[in-house]
């Protein structure tokens, strides 16, 4: 159970959550997670989301390559957009389901490679694909987009700095005016042994509607590798304005196709 696995689990289980990638050597991961969620995002009421998401990553010589499909449960007003749920000025409270939002991404290394330690420099982009329901909540009807820097710089140790700036262009909508707007997250992580990896990280984005707040969250992580080509990551993220969830609880399960 080597360190590079578990970079490896720990790159591609937070791809969707803008994390800068470690390491990983060339072939194809999937990723099975489950996401809970909760707040009251500036309401009486407490609303709940929770989704399953199936993903897959071809890791290839120099860039990555995803697709997220997630299976969403809602619980309460609003919508779900970028991880959040937002426009909850709404009807009575509900309960929904169904598929969700999907989302690709495209990862290139421009400087370095994610296999070596000392800086690192990519570029990623991002569609948000419109196939959750919008009407029930489980998505914006609208296709976004995003592009990303990713920094890191990892030292002999083990021990790893990261950075992401972003930026985010939103479908609009008359229903939910969503602005487009800018991101950034930085981190540390490290080994714990051969097994176990840690990831903490603190993040901000701007304002999804006018007149909300900045969403600010932290979160932590853990990967633990199982093997040499499977790994289970466990995360906690707690928000820090009314426009972030007050809790996530994410537990995710990565294996590698021979």
């Amino acid at each position: 159970m080597g360190q590079s696995f578990i970079r490896l689990a720990l790159a591609c289980t937070l791809t969707a959550a803008s994390t800068t990638a470690i390491a990983a050597p060339p072939g194809l991961l999937m990723t099975y997670s489950f996401d809970s969620l909760s707040g009251k995002f500036g309401q009486a009421q407490e609303i709940k989301a929770r989704s399953f998401t199936l993903g897959a990553t071809l890791v290839g010589e120099g860039y990555r390559a995803s697709l997220f499909v997630p299976y969403i449960s809602l619980e309460g007003p609003g919508t779900l957009v970028a991880g959040t749920v937002t426009g909850t000025n709404g009807p009575a409270r509900r309960s929904e389901q169904g598929l969700g939002d999907m989302v690709a991404t495209y990862t290139t290394d421009i400087i370095g490679g994610i296999q070596t330690k000392g800086f690192a420099m990519s570029a990623t982009g991002l569609v948000k694909i419109a196939t959750g329901n919008e009407d029930r909540g489980l998505g914006t009807g609208k296709t976004d987009y995003g592009i990303q820097t990713d920094l890191a710089y990892r030292f002999n140790n083990g021990f790893g700095l990261t950075a992401v700036l972003g930026r985010q262009y939103y479908g609009d909508t008359p229903e939910l005016p969503l602005l487009n707007g800018n991101y950034g997250t930085v981190g540390v992580n490290f080994p714990l042994g051969d097994s176990l990896f840690i990831n903490l990280t603190t993040s901000q984005r701007d304002e999804l509607l006018a007149g909300t707040e900045k969403r600010k969250e932290r979160a932590i992580s853990a990967v633990y590798a199982l093997d040499t080509t499977s790994a289970l990551q466990f995360g906690y993220t707690k928000g820090r304005s009314t426009a972030s969830p007050d809790d996530v609880l994410s537990v995710s399960y990565v294996s590698q196709v021979e």
